[in-house]
């Protein structure tokens, strides 16, 4: 429907996989199909991208999914100054077809827009119930593109439940990445960096909140990075110095200022992953990539990648992100 929320139906059958009879004749103009054991992964790296937790499923995000041979990739942008994407690698799926769309079957690339929300309801929806006998279930993603349609299909056991999606008008969001040099690199533990948000959080009203602002500094004499979180008039900061971080790479001093409510965005959902990477470049472009376990063999770990806009006039104008996309 408009929304782009679809019923589910509950069927049952014999064997492991779903067939084009079972499907309704799904398999035509077939574009990706896709099986996975890892449904709860999936579930928890799609579900870090809604930003707004109390959002309604079927109020969005609208997110871009761009599908190559190494795998899926969506994007959701937030008020033109926050990007945040999901890589969903190849590996992490035991069956992967992805079919060309011209004559000589060529394998070229598939991209179209979801109702992010509504996808993730259907796959916590299809996931609700836990696997049968503590195995896991299967979930088979499949995409037809004419007429466009996702067809979500989870096989637990001998019962088989389906969601449709349909996609949703969308442009492709414009690419944020570090193009220039690089002076800062920093990797340190999720958990430490999630202690000190913590830490460096205190109340007030929703002037205040909306006031906040955290400004990210790195030093090499002393090496260390500091956080700094502020309103009009109260402010708080927190330091690590180089010896308590992962890495520490620093070829200049760097100080600028980010807006704290899309930061607390970017690591609300910090607690699933074990490391994060901090960049900045030399225009204040901060990205953050979250490292996650991928619990598959063969897989390496998945990651979520957020770039932020720093809160300068000269990069407020040049609307790095385009159009938002919520």
């Amino acid at each position: 429907d408009a929304s782009g929320m679809a019923g589910s139906t509950a069927t049952a059958c014999d064997g492991r996989h779903t067939t084009a009879a079972e499907t309704g004749g799904f398999e035509q103009d077939l574009r990706l199909s896709a099986r996975t054991d890892a449904t709860k992964v999936v579930t928890t790296m799609l579900g870090c991208l809604i930003l707004r937790p109390k959002q309604e499923a079927t109020s969005g995000p609208t997110a871009w999914c761009e599908v190559t041979q190494s795998g899926l990739n969506f994007t959701v942008n937030e008020a033109k100054s926050l990007q945040a994407s999901a890589y969903i690698k190849r590996e992490l799926f035991h069956e992967w077809e992805m079919r060309g769309n011209d004559e000589e079957g060529g394998t070229g690339e598939l991209g179209f827009g979801i109702n992010l929300g509504a996808f993730v309801e259907c796959l916590r929806i299809l996931t609700g119930g836990g696997g049968v006998l503590d195995k896991p279930a299967t979930l088979h993603l499949a995409y037809r593109e004419n007429p466009p349609c996702l067809l979500l299909t989870l096989v637990d056991g001998t019962a088989v439940t389906q969601c449709k999606l349909h996609p949703l008008v969308a442009e492709p969001p414009s690419c944020v990445s570090m193009d220039g040099r690089v002076p800062v690199r920093i990797v340190m533990k999720s958990e430490d960096l999630r202690e000190g948000l913590a830490e460096l959080e205190w109340g007030g009203d929703a002037s205040a909140q909306k006031d906040k602002r955290v400004s990210l500094g790195v030093t090499r004499q002393p090496a260390q990075l500091s956080l700094t979180v502020s309103s009009v008039d109260i402010g708080c900061e927190m330091s690590y110095p180089a010896s308590s971080l992962v890495s520490f790479i620093a070829e200049e001093d760097l100080h600028f200022d980010y807006r704290f409510s899309l930061v607390r965005m970017a690591l609300r959902s910090i607690h699933h992953s074990f490391e994060t990477l901090i960049k900045v470049d030399e225009r204040g472009l901060l990205c953050l990539t979250l490292k996650f376990p991928s619990e598959v063999a063969g897989c390496n770990d998945l990651f979520l990648e957020f770039h932020l806009i720093p809160l300068t006039e000269e990069l407020q104008d040049d609307g790095l992100l385009g159009a938002s996309t919520t």
